[in-house]
């Protein structure tokens, strides 16, 4: 994959950085220098030993050393340059992974000035549609020329008539003066509303939905801080059966004084999926909406344990340093109590034995342990444990619209930062069967093969007349994972022609004979 001919790279400045030499460095990993020169020049891979050795001698983490976030940055700046701005003076690929590979904070610059356009573009645009949708500017424009018309003909008349009387002079000169500062207040209050009247102006860099996205894929989704504490919390529960329904509510009432309470749904009530899950801090009780699924009621029953019963764990972890964004940080904190949450009902160890005695099946997997599809596609993601990993899966949630709501980029798959992600992905094609998995194998252009898994779900209605959500949920790793995989069976795996080519967004597709692209790409 590409992002691994930029590890080479990172080694050297590494070792540099730490003012050592190519023979100094090759004898504390107990290789040859010459096997060393190979190395940082991508000419050989890295054994799990000599990564190892690297992180001690080096002192960094040896994920550090994955090339994954080379690699995301390469995905990111590839996008970037697809954008049509560029598209006078493209830049190649073999360019920017040598910017990357040479120089990754220049690159990361590029990402944040680029961040920058998108944002006051996107502000443009949307100053623009507040500009002509508000009848305070037509309002605004008639008053403005009627003060100007005053000011400019009693002006006028001073000027032009020298013999008029002091008394009249005085009084059109007041009126003038009385116009002029009517003139001022209106003019300082069409600005007030072209700023946008309080909205903030201090531009942020990335969106705190990304921020956080970024931030839990450079962690690898996972974390041993909160499964640690997930079983700590199932050896107070002192159950070990994973469903947990009742266990958890005695639990919230005799440990944590949290009462749980299944509220009515009325016909007709206003309100937001938000409120079918509430909990009530002067009351101290969790209330969950009759129409929630049961697997639904559990996870919020899970987060508000999780919450009650390691709400520091969870405050610390939720103000890491670089992420300093407010929004962020509580997008962060509410990731990090369902994570918490997840592991409470699917621990770490028993579900990755299921998973694979199971070969990933989903829909047993999601009857087992008691919770939803899109609950199991999550909670595979995070499987990434250290000596106990289980299949690398990136996950994405889609809306009707195509807008990536929800990534996870832990298969090596690069998901699209801004805009849409291939009208080829099976995440839009599982709308047209409701409920049932997709499978689908997919080849991009750099010869990288996926499985891909996903199914179309549907929110909890809110009643009859209501509207309902829909979305699509998708799963889907590298295709050496095939055996591990129960969909992978009878695929076809051998023969070309079973695997859809896709991109990852049109404006940097190499496939040039693409019907459904909807955008022309930048490489070609």
């Amino acid at each position: 994959m590409k992002h691994r001919l930029l590890i080479g790279s990172k080694i050297r400045r590494l070792r540099k950085r730490a003012a050592l030499t190519q023979v100094g460095l090759a004898a504390r990993l107990g290789i040859s220098p010459s096997y060393l020169n190979l190395i940082e020049h991508n000419q050989r891979a890295l054994t799990r030993p000599i990564l190892l050795n690297l992180g001690e001698v080096l002192q960094i983490d040896p994920h550090a050393l994955s090339g994954g976030e080379e690699g995301r940055l390469l995905s990111d700046l590839t996008e970037v340059f697809g954008d049509p701005v560029f598209k006078g003076d493209p830049v190649g690929q073999e360019d920017l992974t040598r910017l990357v590979g040479a120089a990754p904070d220049v690159a990361g610059s590029v990402m944040a000035l680029y961040r920058a356009y998108r944002d006051a573009r996107e502000e443009a645009a949307n100053l623009s549609e507040h500009l002509a949708d508000n009848p305070f500017l037509e309002t605004t424009s008639h008053r403005l020329l009627t003060l100007l018309t005053s000011v400019r003909s009693f002006s006028e008349i001073l000027r032009d008539n020298a013999d008029l009387a002091a008394d009249r002079r005085q009084q059109y000169i007041g009126t003038v003066v009385s116009e002029s500062e009517k003139l001022t207040d209106l003019v300082n209050e069409l600005f007030g509303f072209i700023s946008g009247e309080g909205l903030s102006k201090q531009r942020k860099l990335d969106t705190p939905s990304s921020l956080v996205a970024d931030y839990l894929e450079a962690s690898g989704n996972y974390s041993a801080e909160l499964e640690d504490a997930a079983q700590d919390i199932r050896r107070a529960l002192g159950i070990p059966d994973p469903r947990l329904d009742s266990a958890l509510i005695a639990h919230l009432s005799e440990n944590h004084g949290i009462s749980v309470e299944i509220s009515p749904w009325k016909a007709g009530e206003a309100g937001s999926h938000a409120r079918l899950a509430h909990f009530d801090e002067e009351a101290r009780c969790l209330r969950l909406s009759e129409i929630l699924p049961p697997s639904s009621r559990s996870l919020e029953m899970a987060r508000q344990l999780a919450l009650a019963a390691a709400g520091p764990l969870l405050d610390r972890m939720a103000a890491p340093a670089g992420l300093e964004v407010p929004a962020a940080i509580a997008l962060l904190r509410q990731a990090q109590s369902e994570y918490l949450a997840a592991a409470i009902l699917m621990p770490y160890r028993e579900f990755l034995e299921a998973a694979r005695d199971l070969r990933h099946d989903l829909d047993v997997l999601q009857r087992r342990f008691g919770v939803g599809f899109e609950q199991v596609c999550q909670r595979l993601t995070t499987l990434q444990q250290p000596g106990a990993e289980g299949v690398p899966f990136h996950f994405l949630r889609v809306d009707l619209a195509g807008n990536i709501i929800q990534r996870r980029a832990a298969s090596g798959l690069r998901i699209p930062r801004f805009g849409g992600a291939c009208p080829r992905w099976n995440v839009h094609r599982a709308f047209m069967n409701p409920g049932r998995i997709d499978t689908q194998l997919a080849r991009l252009p750099d010869g990288t093969a996926y499985i891909f898994l996903a199914r179309a779900q549907r929110g909890p209605s809110l009643g009859h007349g209501t509207l309902e959500r829909h979305y699509s949920v998708s799963i889907g790793c590298d295709v050496s994972y095939a055996d591990a995989l129960v969909y992978a069976d009878g695929l076809g795996l051998q023969d070309d022609s079973s695997f859809t080519p896709v991109g990852l967004h049109c404006r940097q597709c190499a496939w040039h004979d693409c019907g459904d692209r909807a955008y022309p790409s930048f490489l070609r």
